[in-house]
């Protein structure tokens, strides 16, 4: 049998945890490991592996995977798809641009659109020029921050970039256009232009609306639980459904959820045409599967208004399945419309319905793509009525020469095997593309049209999809043994199993047999199946080997044989003590293990005579001995010699020894933190980036006592609650992004279960952005759940050094957690003394200035010695005052790093007079940055207002 890479292997492993490390170490310079690396991306159920998978094929940079990697952008999960673009970008193809200019429109999450911009820009250059300019109206500042830098940089180099830019801002309205417009000639120019010096008018006007606006969304949240539906504004619950806060989100639904008023669930449905707003597009799928409400009466009178494609969608869903046929007609009539996106969502209800068949067939030949995606993908779910397979597989046929994409010739070849169009497979099976000619040859090769040299030409093909296509009964028993590619190996066997009743015993044997022997468990599992015990000797041998494998499903499979064999005592007893008796020791003790495994008057006969018999190897006797404990007490009687020979089993000690605490690590620099009486480590770990359990460890050892944690922060979970005996020396520091009494203790409780502890050390109000979020009723109820003994401290973190500063002057806030670094310093003369003064423990977070401090500042020579992380830290950490800084490394490299500061916690005051002037650098280009590109229009509700706007003024609200 041909060996196999032992990590090609373990890809297939049914343990996740097996094949998340498999990825790594497969070898990526090799095509088999590079194939390998393929099936994982668009085969395996879990997203790391896929994710990991689609790193490593970019970092090999073989741009023969391009097409594999572009398929994977249509993977569910947004971490995969993540990996995919960064992997295209690793590769250089341009046949990423059109799926970017795809994903800046439509892709939901805004990580995923960042990473499709900055793909774009690596790869193409100034022919990404007119998506970067469209991304500049992205809803999501980060997204289209990445925009601005990509035509900065290309900017810097291209006049045509410099002029389309200008062009376009001066075009532009009041808007994030104009802004980020703005932002690039200053970079260009090295000037730095205020933000008042008409780049952009500023943020449309939030309407007031009383009792219900805040800044901060955890405030409004707890004003809206206090009102009834009919209190609050529709339009405000319909915006609220876009907003960041899931809190907020969720009981905006439940209001509109209560009202049941058609007029909300048409403004609802405008979040539909903007999946670029996070969450929006669900809470109203959401909303629609809950709410009750004529929908007939509804679906009618969006049908009647000019359609949108969001609520189209809806409506043509509804029309079919409650075959109305009236509207019905209506949604045909809207698959014909100007507009793309209006008649792919008017199709994607028709495709259900099978009286339009003949519109929805019609639709293979728009010009949109998208459009003809929504007829494919109703092919690939195979309608049920054999009729409308034959339908579709001849429309689908006709088809063929328009189609362009290989996800439409995949959809035209299995159509042409449909209907046994041996011309078309014919053509098809030369096509440019892998995986449609493995289609095409599948479908010949299942109506047996190949010839043997076709057949043999794509046997030796380096791709496992081509050589799995072609498979037949015969090349299969090679493949089973020979082929390079597990997958090919696992095709070929499942081939053979649903053939076996056409191949003859012996044939059977040579496969169950060369299975048996394979690395991967799931061919020895398949090939134990294949297996008779009263067969040939080897295939018992083979069975009894097996059923001592250490795969479970192997053990199962072969059991499963085992015990249906009528015969199988007498087989047994002949290969233990016949004249051909085996003598190799594990298959005489798997042998034994079967013979005696009743455990009745005759399996004690057969267990007397071999632990009789002096011929025995010790390893046998040993098994034989443990094998006796099987049995009953009482049948040991007649055979005392026996009796002795049985193992005793160990008694336990009814006393139990008592445990020594282990010893808490040194804690060298610990810090008091402020009044609280909690001593704390200089750095503070947050479980954000998933760190190992192992490097948490090591922090832990170092001298970090101290930990952020968040609900979903798994991997810090799991390490804490492994931390229970030595609690006391830790310092959790956990909060809520709620508002409210009742909130508040439903929070500390749930951290408490999850962490399985008996109090929390430090709770927070996360992210207070309003001095509302900060008052009596709250902090009241915090100051009971400390008397409770459930908290130790409390306080709340902030980007607002003004509303901290006031907030310590009006309550005792015992801790406060708040941004400082060398570039934003305002809290060193503001907050830092009156919390010193007031004896508030501090805590500061981006000490980096999200890495900004670690980069080049402007008019700052390139090779100038940047500051370092832990400067960044030791910069912090040396106000007075402050007590510890918060770090979320990604990766143990960077946690290595950042451990650094336990030692020395401070900066040299040498040092400081310079990481104030870089810092004061990098926060005036920051400045003109957040004014002109992260604080500029075409946030959540910019987006929401401008759904509004496309039909005019809104409707009346309450």
């Amino acid at each position: 049998m041909t060996p196999l890479n032992p990590a090609a292997v373990r890809l297939f492993d049914e343990s996740a945890e097996v094949r998340r490390e498999a990825v790594d170490a497969v070898d990526a310079t090799t095509l088999t490991g590079r194939y390998a690396l393929r099936q994982a991306l668009l085969g395996d159920e879990d997203a790391e592996v896929r994710a990991s998978a689609a790193r490593r094929l970019g970092e090999a940079r073989d741009r023969l995977f391009a097409r594999a990697l572009i398929e994977a952008l249509r993977d569910p999960l947004p971490m995969v798809r993540d990996r995919v673009w960064r992997a295209l970008a690793r590769m250089g193809t341009r046949e990423l641009l059109p799926q970017a200019e795809q994903a800046v429109r439509e892709e939901p999450v805004w990580w995923v659109r960042r990473a499709a911009v900055r793909a774009a820009a690596s790869v193409a250059g100034t022919g990404a020029l007119e998506l970067l300019i469209q991304t500049l109206e992205d809803p999501f500042w980060r997204v289209r921050s990445a925009a601005v830098q990509a035509l900065l940089w290309l900017g810097e180099t291209h006049a045509e970039v410099r002029q389309r830019v200008r062009a376009v801002g001066d075009a532009a309205g009041p808007g994030s256009v104009r802004a980020a417009a703005a932002y690039l000639e200053g970079a260009w120019t090295s000037s730095a232009p205020s933000p008042q010096e008409g780049s952009f008018a500023g943020p449309l006007p939030v309407p007031a609306e009383a009792g219900l606006d805040d800044q901060d969304p955890a405030v409004v949240t707890a004003r809206l639980e206090r009102l009834s539906a009919s209190e609050v504004p529709l339009i405000k619950l319909v915006e609220w459904l876009g907003d960041p806060h899931e809190p907020l989100r969720s009981l905006a639904r439940r209001r509109l959820i209560e009202l049941r008023d058609p007029e909300a669930v048409r403004l609802v449905m405008r979040w539909l045409d903007e999946p670029r707003v996070p969450h929006s597009a669900d809470e109203v799928r959401s909303l629609l599967q809950r709410i009750d409400l004529d929908e007939l009466a509804l679906a009618s009178r969006i049908l009647g208004e000019p359609p949108r494609p969001g609520a189209v969608a809806w409506a043509a869903r509804i029309a079919v399945r409650r075959d109305h046929p009236e509207l019905i007609q209506q949604v045909q009539a809207l698959a014909r419309h100007a507009e793309p996106a209006v008649r792919r969502a008017a199709l994607s209800g028709l495709v259900h319905d099978p009286a339009s068949r003949e519109v929805v067939l019609a639709a293979l030949s728009d010009p949109d793509a998208s459009v003809r995606d929504e007829v494919i993908a109703a092919w690939e779910q195979r309608p049920p009525a054999p009729s409308a397979i034959l339908a579709f597989a001849r429309a689908l046929v006709a088809f063929a020469p328009q189609a362009c994409t290989p996800h439409e010739r995949r959809a035209v070849a299995g159509a042409a095997g449909c209907v046994g169009d041996e011309a078309l497979l014919a053509r098809l099976s030369t096509d440019a593309d892998v995986s449609v000619r493995a289609v095409a040859l599948g479908e010949r090769s299942e109506q047996g049209t190949l010839t043997e040299e076709e057949r043999r030409d794509a046997l030796s093909h380096e791709d496992p999809w081509i050589r799995t296509a072609v498979l037949d009964v015969t090349s299969a028993r090679e493949a089973c043994e020979s082929d390079p590619d597990l997958s090919v190996r696992r095709s070929a066997l499942a081939l053979l199993a649903s053939h076996r009743v056409s191949l003859s015993p012996n044939e059977l044997r040579s496969v169950g047999l060369a299975s048996a022997r394979s690395p991967d468990p799931w061919m020895r599992a398949r090939g134990a199946e294949l297996l008779h015990a009263e067969g040939a000797r080897e295939e018992l041998e083979a069975l009894l080997r097996l059923s001592l494998d250490s795969s479970p499903m192997v053990r199962a499979a072969a059991a499963a044989v085992l015990e249906a064999c009528e015969t199988l005592d007498a087989l047994l007893a002949g290969l233990l003590r016949g004249p051909m008796r085996t003598r190799e020791p594990d298959l005489r003790a798997s042998a034994y293990t079967w013979l005696l495994r009743r455990a009745d008057s005759t399996a004690f006969q057969h267990l007397a005579a071999a632990l009789r018999d002096t011929s025995e190897p010790q390893r046998v006797v040993a098994h034989l001995e443990a094998m006796t404990l099987i049995f009953p007490d009482e049948v040991f009687s007649s055979a005392p010699d026996l009796e002795q020979r049985r193992p005793t089993r160990p008694r336990r000690d009814k006393t139990p020894t008592k445990r020594t605490p282990p010893e808490s690590p040194s804690r060298p620099s610990l810090r008091l933190l402020g009044n609280t009486g909690l001593r704390v480590s200089p750095l503070v770990l947050s479980g954000a980036n998933g760190l190992s359990a192992a490097s948490l460890a090591e922090a832990h050892e170092a001298g970090v006592n101290t930990f952020f944690w968040e609900t979903e922060y798994l991997q810090l979970t799991r390490f804490l609650r492994s931390l229970r005996s030595q609690r006391e020396g830790l310092v959790l520091v956990a909060g809520s992004y709620h508002s409210g009494p009742a909130a508040l203790r439903r929070d500390v409780e749930s951290a408490l279960r999850q962490l399985r502890t008996s109090w929390l050390d430090v709770f927070l109000l996360f992210w207070v952005r309003s001095p509302e979020r900060l008052n009596d009723e709250d902090f009241e109820a915090l100051e009971k759940l400390r008397a409770e003994g459930k908290l130790r401290a409390f306080g709340f973190s902030t980007h607002l050094r003004d509303v901290a500063t006031e907030a310590i002057r009006s309550r005792p806030w015992p801790v406060v957690m708040t941004r400082h670094s060398a570039a934003y310093r305002g809290a060193e003369s503001s907050f830092f003394p009156e919390a010193l003064a007031r004896g508030t423990g501090v805590l500061t977070f981006t000490a980096t200035c999200y890495g900004r401090l670690l980069q080049p500042a402007p008019g700052v020579p390139a090779d100038a010695v940047l500051p370092t992380a832990v400067d960044c830290y030791r910069y912090s950490l040396s106000q007075p005052g402050v007590s510890a800084c918060l770090s979320a490394p990604r990766s143990h490299r960077e946690l290595a790093q950042n451990l650094e500061v336990l030692a020395r916690p401070t900066m040299v005051p040498e040092a400081l007079g310079a990481m104030q002037a870089h810092g004061a650098r990098v926060r005036a280009r920051a400045q003109q940055f957040n004014a002109l590109i992260r604080q500029a229009p075409g946030g959540t509700r910019d987006t929401f207002l401008a759904l509004l706007d496309e039909e005019g003024e809104p409707p009346p609200t309450r």
